[in-house]
């Protein structure tokens, strides 16, 4: 179980990172941007909020990798993910079936995230 738990945890860290720094700070794609600016929620400019939110993923990943409040951690990242899932949504809904998007991909990372929520130890047992 605790491989399970290590191969989950890594898995998602790994996309978390990936998604974060790739499309998000190093190769800014237009379409993102375009998608920022068009759900209104943003503050600076859609490109500095794109670049922000790619930090904050960057950030989740390393939580992740680290594996410090594995629990927790599984928690935050999948509900962020999820919030996102539905700004995108709002935004371009032709985005929910695009073959190579976020939909399918987000369904597996929720499976990674409650593999690790399940077979983790709880919070009170690891601070005994």
């Amino acid at each position: 179980m605790k491989t399970a738990v290590k191969v989950c945890r890594l898995s998602l860290g790994a996309v978390w990172f990936y998604e974060g720094l790739v499309p998000k700070l190093l190769f800014v794609r237009p379409d993102q941007v375009d998608l920022v600016r068009r759900s209104g929620i943003y503050f600076g400019t859609p490109e500095f909020f794109l670049q922000l939110l790619g930090a904050v993923q960057v950030a989740f990943a390393i939580w992740l990798l680290a594996g410090f409040f594995e629990r927790v951690t599984v928690v935050i990242a999948t509900a962020g993910m999820w919030i996102l899932i539905i700004l995108v949504a709002m935004a371009n809904p032709a985005m929910l079936t695009d073959p190579y998007g976020a939909l399918i991909k987000d369904l597996c990372l929720t499976a990674c995230a409650y593999t690790v929520w399940s077979l983790s130890r709880p919070l009170v047992r690891e601070a005994r």
